[in-house]
């Protein structure tokens, strides 16, 4: 019995010596105060049927090829001789390269936003908005269809009141009607979606767009595709050569 006790307190001994030092680092009682996580909600839809554009943002996908509202503010607008200038190009100049060539330029489109301060990553784009003829356009083509001009198109004369040539500026407060799309049909994508125009309402400048009833013997939008600028632009270097 004795042999078993010396030998029991030798384990003893030996697993004392293998155990090694205390940890120095001892585990913090101390509770941290962590702030709540921020919530996610969206804010209320409209009571009119239309949307935001933080709404379209998150959980737009359901709504895709319907045609909608967006009440916002515009946060961004194309500027074709703005974003095509050559550095030392005198304005003259510029009018001159757009006019020969108004392919140069892209379509209108702009960007709004629930806010006035809503950066560009997080506004809604706006496409297929409509525009003046072109100078080459007005030269070029035929005097029927510029007196019945499609949809997207307006003589840049005529009463504003009554012309669906839209105005806008960054600041407006609008409400866009349009289809909720990936692609517009001239091949713009946005994967988060993008509006393609069919009427506005600028509740900044008081004007809305027109009913225009299509005029006799004017082209409807099922008919054949309208010439694009640059087609125009080839057709008058054929004429000529």
């Amino acid at each position: 019995m004795l042999g078993s006790l010396v030998l029991s307190g030798l384990a003893g001994c030996d697993k004392d010596k293998l155990k090694g030092p205390e940890a120095e680092v001892h585990k913090a009682e101390m509770k941290l105060s962590l702030p709540a996580v921020p919530a996610f909600d969206l804010p209320p839809a409209p009571s009119d049927g239309s949307h935001t554009v933080k709404e379209l943002r998150v959980k737009g996908k359901k709504l895709l090829e319907t045609d909608i509202t967006v009440k916002g503010v515009i946060t961004w607008t194309y500027d074709c001789p703005t974003a095509i200038r050559q550095p030392g190009m005198s304005d003259k100049d510029l009018q001159k390269m757009i006019e020969a060539d108004p392919s140069k330029c892209e379509r209108p489109k702009f960007y709004i936003g629930d806010a006035a301060d809503t950066p560009a990553e997080k506004s809604l784009w706006v496409v297929e908005v409509p525009r003046p003829y072109y100078k080459v356009e007005l030269e070029r083509l035929p005097k029927d269809e510029l007196r019945n001009p499609p949809a997207d198109r307006c003589d840049a004369k005529a009463d504003p009141k009554k012309s669906a040539c839209p105005p806008y500026k960054v600041g407006d407060q609008v409400e866009i009607t349009g289809t909720w799309r990936l692609t517009s049909p001239h091949s713009e994508r946005n994967s988060d979606g993008l509006l393609v125009y069919k009427r506005m309402k600028n509740v900044t400048q008081t004007w809305d767009s027109p009913v225009i009833e299509p005029k006799p013997g004017a082209t409807s939008p099922s008919g054949p595709a309208k010439p694009s600028p640059q087609d125009v632009v080839n057709r008058g270097s054929k004429s000529s050569g």
